[in-house]
């Protein structure tokens, strides 16, 4: 065998064609096949006579599908490469099914997080690494995990052992022969405090003594977890405020019952607050395996779940199976699947006709790019952001200001995303200076080491989300010093969540000798944050 295959996220296919364009002498030719998009050769004697093909994990999954039988999976690989590897720590998705099925001689596979949430994490990319007896899950349980988890003496030590043998591990600080594998500028993150005018104080005021008052009532019936669409919505309302008042008008705060509601209206309501849930940027979790959402599907009781997850429940529970988090009745073919990331559009159609107003957020923004743009006016910079329509908001003024931008977000096409970044890096007079970035989009992979300052315009559940999207721009090929700034409204729920931010860090600091939390420990913990959030 001679073809490479590599795997990686969407997000990074293109860095990858760069990056071999830029590494490649010019004299040596290597075929590169891209499979992906509906036009792609599924013959496999033409994949085999490449050198190098790069998918991605969707077409992965797609392509392994029911049968199992995809071009990828008819042809032996010299090597095969998962970037971004974490991808495949849930053991019982689709694309790590398909991901385990490869045929190589070697296999290689690259992430900065192999242990996002726990220990179980690696024991996908041990499986494919195939790294026996540890394949072995009943073995890696007895050997390894079990003692990591239990904080048994010399688990721990057991874990360093085998990773510390099977990982070339770099990081920002390593060194070689004395010497820094890197020199990388330095990195500064900036708190800047926002002051809300009169009148967005008092919106807020009273959405918030709104929400508080619902979610007293939940807390006091006992039924806070059972609405927590419902609570997720209030925080998601009041995060938006605090960015500007037009992105809380197409949200409405019925309260949620599914007695008086035709099926169709129901499923149009769970969609929409499925959608709240995932868009409110929160990293949420399935309350089962306790891990990102993977597939994401809502039930009848407005709790959002892994699809394999909980279908896995309904299978054990039958024929009366109850929901995990309220103990409502539960049917499989009750559930509501969400349309994948790339196909929402949280841009609700952009209110043209409507007289813009700015907030002061925006005004912050405005003012400290204009400060940048007259102290050095080729500096770049990304603005980030969880919510596109507030990415959209920010478009009116960077046009009126006469600044050059361009944008990046879930809901681009893989082309259009390529355009943006190559635009974005070029050094050409007249490119872009601004990038609207969404956090979501701009998470993992990306190159955007033409930009030195960072304005993250709303703080984000999860801390490594944003050290994430920092390192888009603190990497290898950045020149400058990085200055990162983020936008705090003082005395409101961003606040609280950087409270809870930092608590999050001190965990994840600690995370190898923790023990899991148990069920009712991570109920506990999430209703302690709900009541930091609002106040409570």
């Amino acid at each position: 065998p001679r073809a490479t295959l590599i795997v990686c996220p969407l997000s990074v296919l293109s860095n990858w064609i760069d990056q071999f364009e830029e590494h490649i002498h010019p004299d040596f030719h290597v075929n590169i096949y891209v499979y992906y998009g509906s036009d792609r050769s599924k013959d496999p004697s033409v994949l085999s006579e490449q050198d190098i093909v790069l998918t991605t994990y969707n077409i992965l999954a797609t392509d392994y599908g029911v049968r199992g039988d995809s071009p990828l999976h008819k042809v032996t690989w010299l090597r095969i490469v998962l970037d971004e590897g974490h991808t495949i720590r849930n053991p019982n998705a689709q694309q790590t099914k398909a991901a385990l099925n490869l045929e190589g001689h070697r296999r290689w596979i690259l992430t900065g997080t192999p242990i996002q949430n726990s220990v179980k994490d690696l024991w996908s990319l041990i499986s494919f690494l195939k790294l026996k007896p540890f394949t072995d899950r009943e073995w890696w349980h007895r050997t390894i995990q079990r003692p990591v988890t239990m904080g048994a003496p010399g688990g721990l030590g057991r874990l360093q052992s085998l990773i510390r043998s099977i990982t070339l591990r770099r990081t920002k600080t390593s060194k070689v022969k004395g010497k820094p594998v890197l020199k990388l500028p330095e990195r500064k993150v900036l708190i800047q405090y926002v002051v809300l005018t009169e009148e967005e104080r008092h919106i807020y005021q009273s959405v918030k003594k709104e929400g508080k008052a619902a979610i007293s009532r939940f807390f006091r019936a006992g039924t806070v977890l059972a609405h927590y669409a419902d609570v997720l919505g209030v925080l998601l309302r009041l995060r938006q405020l605090c960015c500007h008042p037009c992105l809380c008008i197409n949200t409405s705060s019925s309260s949620f019952s599914a007695d008086n509601k035709t099926p169709e209206e129901l499923h149009e309501t769970l969609v929409n607050k499925m959608k709240l849930v995932l868009s409110s940027g929160s990293d949420e979790e399935c309350a089962v395996c306790l891990e990102s959402l993977t597939h994401p599907v809502i039930t009848r009781c407005a709790h959002v779940y892994c699809k394999p997850c909980i279908f896995e429940v309904i299978r054990s529970e039958q024929p009366n199976a109850k929901c995990p988090l309220c103990r409502n009745e539960l049917r499989a073919e009750q559930l509501v699947e969400c349309p994948l990331e790339e196909e929402i559009d949280f841009s609700n159609g952009k209110k043209s006709d409507q007289e813009w107003i700015s907030s002061s957020k925006i005004d912050a923004l405005m003012h400290a790019l204009i400060e940048l743009r007259r102290d050095d006016p080729t500096a770049k910079c990304l603005v980030v952001s969880q919510f596109t329509t507030f990415l959209s908001l920010i478009e009116n003024p960077l046009k009126e200001s006469g600044f050059a931008f361009t944008r990046l977000d879930g809901s681009m096409a893989q082309k259009k995303r390529v355009e943006a970044i190559q635009c974005f890096q070029s050094s050409q007079a007249g490119s872009p200076t601004v990038m609207l970035l969404s956090l979501k989009a701009g998470g993992v992979g990306l190159n955007l080491t033409a930009a030195s300052r960072v304005f993250l315009m709303d703080p984000a559940w999860n801390p490594a989300a944003e050290d994430q999207c920092f390192d888009r721009c603190h990497r290898l090929g950045q020149k400058h010093d990085v200055v990162i700034t983020k936008f705090i409204v003082k005395d409101s729920v961003e606040e609280n969540m950087l409270k809870i931010q930092n608590k999050k860090r001190e965990l994840a600091a600690g995370a190898f000798a923790t023990k899991k939390p148990s069920a009712s420990e991570a109920k506990q913990t999430k209703i302690n944050e709900i009541k930091a959030l609002i106040d409570l």
